[in-house]
């Protein structure tokens, strides 16, 4: 029997949803994409590379690192664009997901190849997508892309590296309690891979606040 090693990118097709990546429980083409994804422990850099018609609409396809996650959260990070690209709506960024299905609800903080930072969202499955640009614009530069989730209540703070937070606040989204979380990348164009570089990646669950009347004492 005449065994033959595997093309690069079949493998890398073949390794993708297996296991963890740094921080993340694991990895997944979502929709008709094509990626992949790793994690440079000394750099403490992540490596993301995806294709995909869009991230608009009523469906999704992009390549997402991710775990699952409860409750309140703050996700931040600096990324970056590797290479200059043909699309101005290419995406990186962080999503929040109820599932992994292309058409899910979802609350996505988008970096687009031309600077624009939006923050769009799904409100239900299967809806459209909706959008609210951000008043900071981030051309070709190290990006500060953080996305909170308090209380049901989303917020995107977002800058150039150094320059001051700008903040924007979302609800009436309908997700779960337990979601997908990570880092994606959207080619906008599914015969292009688009990828980027994510560094100081920081999930984080705040603690929870005590009620008064958990606190307070009873009197004798």
């Amino acid at each position: 029997m005449i065994i033959r090693a595997l093309p690069f990118t079949l493998v890398l097709s073949v390794l993708g949803g297996q296991g963890p990546v740094g921080v993340f429980t694991a990895q997944s083409d979502v929709g008709r994409a094509t990626g992949s994804a790793s994690y440079d422990a000394r750099q403490q850099a992540y490596l993301v590379a995806g294709s995909g018609q869009n991230m608009w609409d009523s469906r999704d396809d992009f390549h997402f690192v991710w775990k699952r996650i409860s409750g309140n959260f703050i996700l931040s990070t600096r990324a970056r664009f590797i290479g200059a690209g043909g699309e101005e709506h290419r995406k990186i960024g962080w999503t929040i997901r109820s599932s992994l299905d292309p058409r899910s609800a979802h609350v996505t903080a988008a970096l687009h190849g031309n600077g624009l930072m939006s923050l769009q969202f799904r409100r239900q499955t299967s809806r459209m997508t909706e959008e609210a640009k951000s008043a900071d614009s981030l051309p070709d530069a190290d990006a500060i892309i953080r996305l909170e989730r308090r209380d049901g209540v989303y917020l995107m703070s977002v800058a150039q590296l150094g320059d001051t937070l700008v903040t924007q606040q979302l609800a009436g989204v309908s997700l779960p309690d337990t979601v997908y979380v990570g880092l994606f990348v959207c080619s906008h164009n599914d015969t292009v891979t688009e990828r980027a570089t994510f560094r100081n990646v920081r999930i984080t669950t705040p603690a929870e606040r005590r009620s008064k009347k958990n606190t307070s004492r009873r009197s004798s």
